[in-house]
């Protein structure tokens, strides 16, 4: 059964949207919390450097981590646009294999035991099983140009009856499509 967890709400949080805003961008520009505590005095709301404190350390985790999820998607970018036939899911599976091996490598031996056997096996085997879908969603999947030259040698099939040398030609010319196509999509 998962664990639901509720989302903190201080008294800042509860704040106007304007003031709530200021108090954000103030944090992010390294000023005091007695600067803001002042400011909120100055707006008619009265609150502790501990409550700005409180409200600092939630706030400034959170900034950290969209920064964190910012960079991983330039990197995402970074690697399609040297890769242009790279997938986007596969330079995410690529990110999230590099970010578990560096996890793993600074483990050490002793910072396994922290870590239940289970937990570990579940997660590697959750990574193989989305790069293992994403192998067998490439494989499964045809380009436009394949789908369409097979439907095109199925619409002249009829012409094999009235022009057979013609047929075995339109048949030759599409077969070499096909093959052009597929070391394309390779």
């Amino acid at each position: 059964m998962a664990v639901r967890t509720r989302r903190a709400v201080g008294k800042i949080d509860k704040l106007p949207p304007d003031l709530k805003e200021t108090v954000d961008q103030m944090l992010i520009s390294g000023q005091t919390y007695r600067e803001i505590v002042g400011y909120l005095a100055d707006n008619g709301e009265v609150l502790s450097q501990a409550a700005v404190s409180r409200y600092a350390q939630r706030f400034l985790a959170s900034a950290q981590q969209l920064r964190i999820a910012q960079e991983n998607f330039r990197m995402i970018l970074t690697e399609t646009e040297r890769y242009p036939d790279l997938d986007p899911a596969e330079a995410i599976l690529r990110l999230s294999s590099q970010k578990v091996f560096e996890a793993l490598s600074q483990l050490g031996e002793t910072g396994f035991d922290d870590i239940s056997p289970e937990k570990l096996l579940n997660q590697a085997t959750a990574l193989s099983r989305a790069v293992a879908y994403k192998k067998k969603c490439d494989i499964e999947i045809k380009s436009e140009k394949q789908i369409a030259l097979e439907e095109l040698q199925s619409s002249i099939y009829e012409i094999r009856k009235s022009n057979p040398r013609l047929y075995t030609e339109l048949m030759d010319e599409i077969n070499r499509l096909k093959a052009q196509a597929k070391e394309e999509t390779v």
